[in-house]
Parts: structure tokens; sequence; C-alpha cells
């Protein structure tokens, strides 16, 4: 049996997963816009620029890694014909 044919668990997926992870990817968006703006915002002050840098490279990281592993679910999906 397969546990991802299940009503409930697909139902599960469809309300509770996907718009967790669709609140993820807006928070890391936005985590990245707000270090644009400080980046910018506060470019004469060195130590709130390196602030700004460090959120966006973070919220590149962890967008990377979301959609690394979005990605590997995919191929998961379509080798065990989900």
């Amino acid at each position: 049996m397969d546990i991802l044919k299940i009503p409930q668990v697909q139902k599960f997926f469809e309300v509770v997963l996907d718009p967790a992870l669709q609140i993820l990817f807006a928070a890391a968006i936005l985590y990245f816009i707000y270090g644009v703006f400080t980046f910018i915002r506060k470019s004469d002050d060195s130590a709130e620029r390196i602030t700004g840098a460090n959120h966006i490279l973070w919220s590149t990281v962890g967008l990377f890694i979301m959609i690394s592993v979005w990605g590997i679910i995919a191929v998961i999906k379509k080798t065990i014909n989900v």
C-alpha cells in the first residue's frame, strides 16, 4: 500500500504542507528584500552594511536549499510514479 495515495495524506499535503511551504518561500523572499533595503539604506555604516549583506546571503542560501529540496522531491515522485 502506497502511503502517498491515501486520501487523508493527500489532503494533509494540500491543506497543511503546501501553504506552509508557500509561506516559507514568501518569508525568505521578504527577508532577502529586507536585506537589500538594509544594505542600500545604511550604506554609509559598515556594520549595518555587513548586516544587510548577511541577510542577503542567508536568505539566498535558504531559498537555494528550499528549491533544491523541492526539486529532489519532484524527481523522487517521478521515479516512483506518484
